[in-house]
């Protein structure tokens, strides 16, 4: 390998050895490497009976019921191709993409990068809301560095809470348990809010939280142009984001 490449990784000696600059430089490509190896021992070969593939990927705060209902659509629609879909990170998701092991994935905060098309699916915006019967503490949701720093400059005294959620759907219940008041999606707690349970606070600020599509810009599938449409379609349904569990 280093002569393929034409510097050296390592330097050897009797103590074992260690990384050169080139070859410290080299871990990242070696990382990508492993990761498209496993994805490609998971991918192939395909499911007997199909000889298509489409992989699609979201946040834990999308799949479901956007992404569920998003799979549904597609197994109806493309009935040749077997799906596989990816819950994971923004981050994790956005790596993938540009290894090429996702074909696309939704997300709220997507990266602009160069070859990946961005495309806005939903209008979604968070929102205070407080429990009626009890609206205390403060619980702060973690939504991601873009609503961070937009909450500390509008919010300064709720900067430091002490409760705080990475996970918005495990910080509603929480509230709906417990009470409190936060910011969350306003699809997520609108039966709530028709139902009286939750009321959103007066004149606190709201924080724009749209959702995307990412995709390769140089992509040329059939089936991911056809599964864009199908998205499309989906996100105008009206559906129930507030529940926790999809129950048969």
């Amino acid at each position: 390998m280093e002569s393929q490449l034409g510097c050296r990784l390592f330097i050897r000696n009797r103590a074992g050895a260690r990384l050169t600059s080139d070859g410290e430089r080299f871990v990242t490509y070696a990382t990508q490497l492993v990761q498209t190896w496993e994805t490609a021992k998971r991918d192939l070969p395909l499911p007997r009976g199909y000889d298509k593939l489409l992989s699609l990927g979201a946040e834990v705060s999308l799949s479901s019921p956007l992404m569920l209902a998003w799979v549904q659509r597609l197994r109806q629609a493309l009935p040749d191709h077997a799906l596989r879909s990816d819950v994971a990170s923004d981050n994790e998701l956005l790596k993938k993409l540009e290894l090429g092991a996702l074909d696309a994935a939704l997300v709220h905060q997507p990266a602009y990068w160069p070859g990946l098309q961005v495309e806005q699916v939903l209008e979604e915006k968070l929102i205070q809301v407080v429990q009626v019967a009890h609206p205390e503490p403060y619980i702060y949701v973690d939504w991601g560095p873009a609503f961070r720093e937009q909450h500390d400059l509008a919010l300064p005294g709720n900067m430091r809470s002490a409760l705080s959620f990475s996970l918005g759907t495990l910080a509603l219940q929480y509230l709906l348990q417990c009470g409190g008041r936060g910011y969350f999606r306003t699809r997520v707690v609108q039966r709530y809010l028709d139902e009286g349970i939750l009321k959103q606070v007066e004149q606190a600020p709201e924080f724009s939280y749209p959702v995307y599509l990412v995709y390769a810009r140089a992509a040329q599938s059939p089936a991911l142009f056809r599964a864009i449409e199908l998205l499309h379609e989906v996100a105008k349904d009206d559906y129930d984001w507030s529940r926790w569990n999809y129950e048969i």
